[in-house]
């Protein structure tokens, strides 16, 4: 297969799934022999030492393209020998740092949630000669709304950072609850709450740990549109009271432990203390990275039967959210989002807490099936494909 020489206009780091993304891609370009052209400066102080050495010789010629635009005074840069990768959000808006650069062709990546795509959305997808996005709940919105050319590249993880790890017992003999992901209403963290609240009333040996904290604050404001937590989330300086909101939502102190911001050398050391995870999410336009860095830690994980997850569902490796109800959509952005049942999450806890030997065996279906299907490594083989074609 032939490789089109790539510019990509993001920010490279392993912080946040864009990040991720745009460093796998570089990763296998560079090691085929066509290294992407950066158009954004990578923030290599978030990466493994063996990334930032690999990843080292992309800045002298993104140094270049800066100088040159500097110098030129271009407010944007046409690269005819190059390929553009842009990456898209809700309503296909691209970051304007992105939007500088066209290439020889223009590529549209994308994972969104906001479903509504009117006449100005079509348009600006249009604009682009194709996109790709990461999961078949995209792929199929897009194409009902008119976009013919559309194709599918899943993410996935790293399984030299996710695999299992000896269990240490640093929260004892307690039933552990994981859930991770920045908090906001889509993620749905006030109904791991209500779930949890009522199973550990049953199991007062249970403890949730959270990694909620979210770097954009401000976007966890919609919570307030939760119908279970009554309890605003607050701020405290300019972080979230993450145990200050758990608690005032009805979980009692011991049953709760936050983890703080979490770097990735500590994931998979997390996930090795932990029962279950769980990811009764109202909506993901991707397959989760949270979720199934869990799955490839060999945990046990429970997820909502909605939107991206429909492709990290393993019939017999997950537990499935299957009562899915509508989400409120008062400005029809919510097409597909569902609303995962407390009283379904609590029963999948308590399979798991109750058949700890079936739940270990079926996690690790889900474990090789994540190992052999959603890897990095995949997705960039994948991905690198469909855009050279």
């Amino acid at each position: 297969m032939s490789i089109s020489r790539f510019g990509i206009p993001w920010t490279l780091t392993e912080f946040h799934g864009w990040g991720l993304v745009g460093v796998h891609t570089a990763l296998f370009l560079a090691e085929r022999g066509v290294p992407p052209v950066l158009l954004s400066e990578p923030m290599l102080q978030t990466m493994r030492p063996q990334t930032r050495e690999a990843l080292a010789p992309l800045l002298e010629p993104f140094r270049q393209v800066m100088d040159y635009m500097r110098q030129t005074k271009a407010g944007g840069l046409k690269l005819s020998e190059v390929d553009v990768m842009h990456p898209l959000g809700n309503q296909m808006i691209e970051d304007p740092n992105a939007s500088r650069f066209q290439g020889r062709r223009n590529i549209g990546v994308i994972a969104f949630e906001n479903t509504r795509l009117g006449p100005d959305e079509v348009a600006r997808a249009k604009g682009f000669d194709f996109m790709v996005a990461h999961s078949t709940f995209n792929v199929e919105l897009l194409r009902e709304a008119g976009i013919a050319d559309v194709r599918l590249a899943f993410q996935g993880i790293d399984p030299t950072e996710m695999f299992p790890v000896p269990r240490r017992g640093v929260f004892a003999n307690r039933f552990v609850v994981f859930s991770g992901g920045k908090l906001e209403f889509r993620k749905g963290q006030d109904i791991v709450l209500e779930g949890f609240r009522r199973f550990h009333q049953r199991h007062p040996d249970a403890l949730l740990v959270t990694a909620w904290h979210n770097p954009w604050p401000q976007t966890a404001r919609d919570m307030a549109q939760s119908p279970h937590a009554r309890v605003p989330v607050r701020t405290i300086g300019n972080q979230l009271d993450i145990t200050g909101w758990a608690v005032e939502n009805g979980l009692p102190p011991h049953g709760f432990f936050d983890l703080g911001f979490m770097t990735r050398d500590r994931i998979a050391k997390v996930l090795a203390e932990c029962d279950a995870a769980v990811f009764p999410n109202r909506c993901e336009g991707a397959t989760n990275l949270v979720a199934m860095e869990a799955m490839g830690c060999g945990v046990p994980v429970v997820l909502s039967a909605n939107t991206g997850h429909r492709d990290i569902l393993i019939e017999n490796g997950c537990w499935p959210l299957s009562h899915q109800t509508p989400t409120p959509d008062p400005q029809g952005e919510r097409r597909h989002w569902g609303e995962s049942s407390p009283d379904e999450l609590v029963e999948a806890l308590e399979q798991i807490y109750t058949g700890r030997e079936e739940s270990r065996a079926r996690a690790a279906v889900a474990m090789n099936f994540i190992h052999k299907n959603r890897t990095w490594r995949k997705f960039a083989e994948v991905f690198v494909a469909e855009c050279s074609r």
